[in-house]
C-alpha cells in the first residue's frame, strides 16, 4: 500500500513538474502594427493557423523608409485568463517561443503600461533567424532591456506587463519580410 501511495505520488509530482517546465502557454490574439501613423506606408499581415497544437502566426509584410524610421511591429494581446496569470507570477524566469524565420534579425518585448513607460522604451531584446530553419527561441526575462535612448528608464516589472509584442529590427530596412511564431509560453 505505501509503495503504491509513494508510486503514485511520484507520478502526479513527475507531471506537474512536467506541465511547469513547459511554461505557461500565452493565450490571445495578434494584430500587425505599422509606421503610417507615423507618414510611413510599410505594410503587414498577419494569418493564423496552429502548429504543434499550440495558436500559430505567420507574419510577412514590407518595411520602407518613407517614415525615417520605418518599422512593422505585431502585438500579441492576452486574453484575461493569461494576463491574470502573468499579473499574478512574480518569479517569472523566461519567455520561450518557436520561429520559422527568414535569416532577418528581430525584437520581442515585453510592453508595459505608458503610465510607466512614457517614450516608447520598452524592454527589448534581439534574436536572429535561420532561414527556413525553426529555432526554439528563451530569453531570460533579466535580459530584457531598454533602448539606450530611453528618456526615463524604468525597471522591467513582469506584473504589470500589458502585452508581448515582436517587430523587424532596423538593422535590414528596407525590405521584405516572412517569420512564422507560435507556442509562446512564460516560464517560471
Amino acid at each position: 500500500m505505501k509503495k503504491t501511495l509513494f508510486l503514485i505520488l511520484v507520478g502526479v509530482l513527475f507531471c506537474v513538474g512536467t506541465a511547469f517546465s513547459q511554461g505557461v502557454l500565452f493565450v490571445g490574439e495578434m494584430q500587425g502594427v505599422t509606421d503610417a501613423s507615423d507618414g510611413g506606408n510599410s505594410t503587414v499581415n498577419v494569418v493564423a493557423s496552429t502548429r504543434d497544437g499550440t495558436p500559430a502566426y505567420r507574419v510577412t509584410g514590407n518595411v520602407t523608409s518613407q517614415f525615417q524610421y520605418g518599422f512593422v511591429g505585431w502585438e500579441y494581446q492576452p486574453d484575461a485568463a493569461t494576463l491574470a496569470r502573468l499579473r499574478a507570477m512574480r518569479n517569472t524566469s523566461s519567455i520561450s517561443f518557436k520561429v520559422l524565420g527568414d535569416g532577418r534579425r528581430y525584437t520581442v518585448k515585453f510592453r508595459m503600461p505608458q503610465r510607466l513607460v512614457q517614450d516608447w522604451a520598452h524592454h527589448e531584446f534581439h534574436f536572429n533567424t535561420v532561414a527556413g530553419q525553426v529555432q526554439e527561441v528563451t530569453v531570460q526575462v533579466r535580459q530584457f532591456m531598454q533602448p539606450a535612448w530611453s528618456s526615463s528608464p524604468v525597471s522591467m516589472r513582469i506584473n504589470q506587463v500589458d502585452d508581448i509584442s515582436w517587430q523587424t529590427h532596423e538593422s535590414w530596412r528596407p525590405g521584405t519580410f516572412d517569420i512564422t511564431i507560435w507556442d509562446i509560453r512564460i516560464n517560471q
